[in-house]
């Protein structure tokens, strides 16, 4: 267990998120870090042992996470500690030393218009089917704008049954216009593929898929929109192009031909999102880039002319698109970012001061 010096787990996260912190790492042989505004920092604690590590976590472990964790050496959930907030954790092993990285869940969901997305962005929660595509690396809020737009359409749509598959459950929705049905990879259902076929059988209007992880989850997800659902899923990619790439480069070549063409009639939008630093210091912006799958856009994923969804997303603002460009500039003109900052984000940097 931890010694006299080391505060309990609770008090550390209490510590991070009265700092404004998303991130708490817990790594053997160095004191505990927390990343705030972007940037990692040791917090004033003692160095941490694999023995304190375990000793931190061991509270909120129930016996089978322990043994699942002693057969595969990792383990992901979430947890509620009281007074505090909803956290991800996620546990594993590094040079036979145990660490820990713990995500602070936001304890409200924030409404679209407080997250700096593009009003367009609102519009996507009223359609009926389809697939929307929410994207950006680790860390850069995918889970926060997933979160406010199922919470949008809770507050604001027609009455309807949303399914979720997380791995872990995040956030935790409370129903108003919407029956919630949460279900976590691992305890409630075996794998993400299998939790969206089995949602299809449970009457849904809308299906959001945490993750897709593998060809299974994407083919499940694209059959799920296909078949009438609306559907959010998030991904790893940088943008909209990528996006499109990613999911058809992970099938066989024999079959990516009709992986085009079910892309093509089931995408609705692609929402792809990074946090810069702030020119004041105070914390984080959005910066997106929005793709909304115009008929035009439909064509050239049948046609594999993937390079050309950039320039389509340029010519796109009439109908709600922009361009990572166009996001940066803005916030770069409104003094909100560092022209170094800006400059570091857009593909093309002359067009920064056009």
């Amino acid at each position: 267990m931890p010694d006299a010096q080391t505060p309990t787990l609770a008090a550390l996260l209490q510590d991070v998120v009265a700092r404004g912190g998303s991130d708490l790492h817990l790594v053997h042989g160095i004191p505990p870090i927390a990343r705030i505004s972007g940037d990692l920092g040791s917090l004033p604690y003692p160095v941490l042992t694999s023995e304190r590590i375990l000793g931190l976590l061991d509270p909120y472990l129930e016996a089978p996470q322990k043994a699942q964790f002693k057969q595969e050496l990792r383990l992901n959930f979430s947890r509620t500690l009281n007074e505090t907030g909803r956290f991800r954790f996620a546990v594993y092993q590094s040079l036979g030393t145990i660490g820990a990285t713990i995500r602070v869940i936001p304890s409200k969901v924030y409404p679209l218009s407080n997250l700096g997305l593009p009003s367009v962005v609102s519009t996507l929660c009223s359609r009926k089917s389809g697939i929307v595509f929410i994207t950006g690396a680790t860390g850069s809020g995918k889970s926060t704008t997933m979160a406010a737009m199922l919470e949008n359409i809770n507050q604001n749509s027609r009455p309807g049954k949303i399914i979720t598959i997380e791995d872990p459950i995040e956030t935790v929705f409370k129903p108003c216009r919407s029956v919630f049905v949460q279900r976590e990879v691992g305890i409630d259902t075996p794998t993400f593929e299998i939790g969206t076929l089995d949602a299809l059988r449970q009457d849904p209007d809308i299906i959001c898929v945490g993750e897709m992880r593998d060809t299974k989850s994407i083919q499940a997800a694209l059959l799920s929109a296909e078949t009438g659902h609306l559907v959010f899923t998030t991904l790893h990619t940088r943008d909209a192009s990528k996006t499109a790439q990613r999911i058809i480069t992970a099938f066989q070549a024999a079959d990516q031909e009709g992986l085009r063409e079910q892309l093509a009639m089931t995408l609705e939008a692609v929402i792809s999102q990074e946090l810069l630093p702030r020119a004041d210091g105070k914390g984080q912006v959005l910066a997106c880039e929005v793709l909304i799958a115009t008929s035009a856009v439909r064509q050239l994923i049948r046609e594999n002319k993937l390079e050309a969804i950039n320039d389509a997303i340029q010519s796109g603002s009439a109908v709600g698109m922009v361009s990572k460009d166009a996001s940066v500039r803005t916030l770069y003109r409104k003094n909100i970012i560092s022209r170094e900052v800006a400059l570091e984000h857009v593909r093309n940097r002359e067009a920064l001061d056009t």
